[in-house]
């Protein structure tokens, strides 16, 4: 089941970074919602939550996710495959610039959302979240470089 969830994720993130939209979830809402939703799946697994926990945590965990859909990541990946070497001081400059901006909007939104999560969550379970979404988040970066890798070969 978890192979199967997180196939379906890294199928739609990869549709979305070669159609030109991964930065913008907001364009095509029903896919932001299939992504959601498997990940509200993936959680629920590695938390242990029950589906009466699960269904007063899903509209909270939705409006997060629909605010850090919001914020466009169009340079986050440049900054990762860009040589430092090869960029001007002010595209340099532009590219680390962008990158702290969106970690204090990503900062902020958690922020507002930690005291919506502990009105159903403990703040352990909390960190659990946030834990799960990075190790989420991980599986699907691997499973991405992976495919590109598969491809570059073929």
């Amino acid at each position: 089941m978890n192979k199967l969830i997180l196939s379906i994720l890294v199928s739609a993130l990869t549709i979305l970074c070669f159609a030109g939209q991964a930065q913008d979830l907001s364009r095509n809402p029903k896919l932001q919602e299939r992504i959601t939703q498997a990940k509200l799946v993936e959680i629920k697994n590695a938390m242990a939550l029950s589906d009466a926990k699960l269904k007063e945590l899903a509209p909270i965990y939705r409006r997060y996710e629909g605010e850090k859909n919001e914020i466009h990541f169009p340079r986050q990946g440049r900054l990762l495959r860009t040589n430092p070497d090869s960029l001007s001081t002010e595209e340099a400059d532009k590219l680390i610039t962008a990158h702290l901006d969106n970690a204090v909007k990503i900062s902020n939104i958690r922020r507002k959302y930690y005291n919506e999560f502990k009105t159903v969550l403990t703040p352990q379970q909390v960190i659990q979240l946030y834990r799960s979404e990075a190790q989420l988040n991980k599986k699907v970066m691997q499973e991405l470089r992976r495919r590109m890798r598969e491809r570059a070969n073929q």
